[in-house]
């Protein structure tokens, strides 16, 4: 498998850029595609910022789209969107994370994101698409129903059709279960074309941990082999996940008080329903 790290020498995304990349797996080709680091999106007073990927998967292709997670800056406005046209045999895997950042440690947030996942067959037909747009005002609230504690975030697609999906969404889910830090959610595509999940986290290090065990979990279920580095990382080795700034103080204290009483509840109420049984 071919392995690409993209890097850009701009330091990052900045006001009125438009940032394209575009990725063309030929049949029978394996690509696994990465970021040198995160990608910081910088504060913005009047515009905004566009990262657009297009991945096209030909036959039997494998393409892992995995970058780092973008750190959103004060002010920043970012418009996210990630394009799969793969063929009926292909496999994709592909993820989109965020989380917000303040150099200042004043706990300003980003102004708003706009994030856009489609995937589509070989003719151009739509079949999934997931978008959402979410404000830093909005977030920092930490709304229940909403982010509540959680303040980065990631979905990850793995588009991959065959008799195996449900043994792949059912170990997806089994591989999040026990993670510290989050709370994640795995289910299947439209159309049985793949599995969806959505990754809520305390901070940058536990949502990469997660990414990573859902791409090993995915690639295994593929290949038949799970990536040895993606173990080393999730054991806390020497080569774990890059560390990214933590969020600014202030709500993420308050995020991370909310997720050690959201482990809490979540201890007492499998104790309870064990001594219930």
């Amino acid at each position: 498998m071919a392995t690409l790290y993209l890097q850009s020498v701009a330091g990052g995304l900045f006001e009125s850029d438009r940032l394209e990349v575009r990725i063309a797996a030929e049949p029978g080709s394996a690509l696994h595609v990465t970021s040198q680091a995160s990608t910081v999106v910088h504060s913005m007073t009047r515009d905004h910022a566009e990262h657009a990927v297009t991945i096209k998967a030909g036959e039997g292709a494998l393409v892992e789209y995995l970058p780092d997670a973008t750190i959103l800056f004060p002010q920043a406005r970012l418009a996210s969107r990630i394009q799969v046209q793969a063929h009926e045999t292909a496999s994709v895997i592909c993820a989109d994370a965020f989380l917000a950042h303040d150099p200042s440690g004043s706990s300003a947030m980003f102004d708003r994101l706009d994030s856009d996942m489609t995937v589509a067959g070989p003719t151009g037909q739509v079949l999934v698409r997931d978008k959402f747009r979410i404000t830093g005002d909005l977030l920092k609230r930490n709304l229940p129903g909403l982010n509540g504690p959680w303040i980065a975030q990631a979905t990850v697609m793995v588009i991959h059709r065959g008799p195996s999906l449900e043994a792949l969404l059912e170990n997806i889910r089994a591989e999040l279960e026990p993670l510290p830090d989050i709370f994640a959610g795995a289910s299947r595509l439209p159309g049985e074309v793949g599995v969806w999940t959505r990754i809520l986290a305390c901070d940058g290090h536990a949502l990469r941990t997660a990414v990573l065990a859902v791409w090993a979990c995915a690639r295994e279920q593929m290949t038949a082999k799970r990536p040895g580095v993606a173990a080393n990382r999730s054991e806390g080795h020497a080569d774990r996940p890059r560390q990214v700034p933590s969020p600014a103080r202030g709500y993420a204290g308050a995020a991370a008080s909310g997720c050690r009483r959201r482990r809490e509840n979540v201890a007492e109420s499998r104790s309870s329903s064990r001594s219930g049984r």
